[in-house]
């Protein structure tokens, strides 16, 4: 990829405002088709997306790689493709049923004690040598911290008076919990993923593309602000 044009394609979109938001979710579903593409051939292949919101990611992997894209989401919406109800730490499928399993942005909404849970239940809908992926905003990075950004580094309690006070916000829960929020850092997923007994192909910087930083303990905790786990069964 040629990082200067990638940047400079971020950009523009960035002026777009809304507009430039869901270009932008489209190009860089594209980048992340590519970069799987390093491990497996997509065409034809069973995928499931958990946590794809209205299936949108889903549609594009049907549309440009003719997958068997299945989407999986635990509430009721205006869906755009192939959906079926059901959580994470409980999948609806049958062991080995799919070549690919994404989790995008998804793992910080789920509570401490089903986490591990939840990747084991990735690892077992994949056929053996399947590819799962995951991407998480490391909670210290800049874009991360959710509702409360950018105050997250004080604790919740002054996050949340920060937030509502300056930003304007109407945070009123108690804790992270309520906020559906058990925020993951670079390091603790790295230790999840391996008590699942998945073996990591390869770590990414998603938005930034300097996929060094990931090697570097503390840089990859506060630099990065998507990182992406390419991992096999």
């Amino acid at each position: 990829m040629n990082i200067f044009r990638h940047y400079w394609t971020i950009f523009k979109y960035a002026l777009k405002g809304n507009s430039g938001y869901y270009q932008a979710r489209e190009y860089m579903a594209d980048v992340l088709i590519e970069e799987l593409g390093e491990f497996i051939d997509l065409r034809g292949k069973k995928v499931l997306d958990i946590g794809g919101e209205r299936g949108e990611f889903c549609k594009i992997l049907f549309e440009k790689r003719n997958c068997q894209a299945i989407n999986l989401e635990p509430q009721k919406l205006d869906f755009v493709h192939k959906t079926i109800r059901g959580t994470v730490d409980k999948l609806p499928f049958k062991n080995g049923a799919f070549d690919l399993v994404l989790l995008r942005g998804v793992l910080q909404h789920i509570p401490t004690d089903k986490k591990l849970k939840s990747l084991r239940e990735m690892r077992r809908v994949l056929k053996k040598g399947g590819i799962a992926y995951i991407m998480i905003p490391p909670w210290w990075s800049p874009l991360s911290g959710q509702e409360l950004k950018p105050f997250q580094y004080f604790g919740f309690p002054l996050a949340k008076h920060f937030s509502n006070t300056i930003m304007g916000r109407k945070i009123s829960a108690k804790d992270l919990a309520e906020l559906g929020l058990w925020p993951m850092t670079f390091g603790s997923t790295m230790r999840y993923i391996k008590k699942a007994n998945f073996k990591i192909l390869k770590t990414t910087d998603i938005l930034g593309r300097m996929h060094f930083s990931t090697k570097i303990p503390i840089a990859r905790e506060v630099l990065i602000n998507s990182a992406g786990f390419i991992l096999r069964k």
